[in-house]
């Protein structure tokens, strides 16, 4: 069984409901738009007002008032006005509590939220979602994910990145990538210098320190703002296109919803094009999050989804946070905190060359 939206002949005032985020709130006004210009929204039809659980900066919360009218009344930050496709009846409760009875201690730790993530990834199909979970864990057993592991400094001068510690408008932390910041080491010598293997830890080390961010809010922020700076990447190579597979796949299958935007600024006319191919690699709904911002461009698409001092300076912004937080680099300043990859240390850059198993 899978979820669908409540639709307007069903919903009543006082109803609990979720929207397309996961997000969960109370139904406070039922009403429709015949235009688009009547909508505070700017979008027609049947539309809810919501009273979220959760306060938030997106410019769109109110009090409930919207352009002078009063549509209903609650705490400000809190109310928003949304389009009935995007609700659906509240079941996160339920799920989340099927999902611990069947793992037990092996979700223990988790937030709440983690665990609505493989529903929505899986639209609340809950033997989809089990059958999902239990793979992810089993791949954690396996490949033992951790945000502190140690990896070679030339990569963070290669590929810098890091969290700044700020949100964009919809909560979600914000994380910048410059891939192939120095310019001496461009896209096929990343990876054959690091390999695939290594990289992927690397990766998915970001990922768990994403994780961990999330967690410290107590998942007041439930996604990551991705913002990668794409000005020095000027070829692909089939390993890179299998690189990206690789990539998209692991990400897809043990991290769902991880991402709540993509800004890929600063894009080549040559990446716009090859975009369609790297499309195949990824779900409809990540899709959807992604946006392509051509040259120069960067600081006006940031402005509409960020605070003007949280755009990064490789935008035209003020901030440099992404390189102060962990100075640009993923996981552990420890050397000792090393993983180890068919006897190859991912610490070591001069053995990277080693043949190493793309199954580790």
């Amino acid at each position: 069984m899978t979820l669908n939206h409540v639709s307007h002949e069903n919903a009543k005032i006082g109803m609990r409901v979720q929207d397309y985020w996961g997000r969960t709130g109370t139904i406070r006004w039922i009403g429709e738009f015949s235009k688009k210009s009547h909508s505070p929204i700017n979008q027609a039809g049947w539309h809810y007002g919501i009273e979220y659980d959760e306060v938030s900066k997106n410019p769109l919360r109110s009090d409930g008032t919207w352009n002078g009218k009063q549509y209903f009344t609650c705490q400000p930050r809190k109310g928003m006005l949304g389009v009935t496709r995007d609700y659906y009846p509240e079941v996160n409760g339920k799920y989340v509590a099927l999902l611990r009875q069947e793992f037990g201690d092996q979700v223990a730790t988790w937030h709440d939220f983690e665990l609505v993530k493989f529903c929505i990834a899986r639209n609340y199909d809950m033997s989809k979602v089990i059958k999902m979970l239990g793979k992810h864990l089993k791949w954690r057993m396996e490949f033992k994910p951790s945000c502190d592991e140690y990896f070679p400094p030339t990569l963070g001068e290669d590929y810098s990145c890091g969290y700044t510690g700020a949100t964009d408008y919809d909560d979600n932390i914000i994380f910048c990538e410059r891939p192939m910041n120095n310019k001496i080491c461009p896209a096929p010598v990343f990876l054959e210098k690091y390999t695939i293997p290594v990289i992927i830890r690397w990766h998915i080390t970001g990922i768990e320190m994403g994780i961990e961010y999330l967690r410290k809010s107590n998942y007041y922020s439930k996604r990551v703002c991705y913002i990668v700076d794409l000005r020095n990447l000027n070829s692909f190579s089939r390993a890179m296109i299998t690189f990206a597979q690789k990539l998209s796949l692991v990400e897809q299958d043990n991290y769902p919803e991880i991402a709540g935007r993509v800004m890929l600024v600063n894009c080549p006319t040559f990446f716009r094009v090859c975009w369609k191919l790297f499309q195949l690699f990824i779900n409809e709904r990540t899709n959807q999050k992604i946006r392509l911002v051509p040259p120069g461009k960067g600081f006006e698409a940031l402005s509409e989804v960020m605070a003007v001092e949280d755009i990064p300076d490789f935008c035209g912004g003020p901030s440099t946070k992404w390189m102060e937080t962990n100075g640009g680099c993923l996981g552990s300043s420890d050397p000792t905190k090393v993983c180890i990859i068919d006897y190859c240390k991912a610490s070591d850059s001069a053995s990277l060359q080693i043949e190493m198993s793309e199954n580790s």
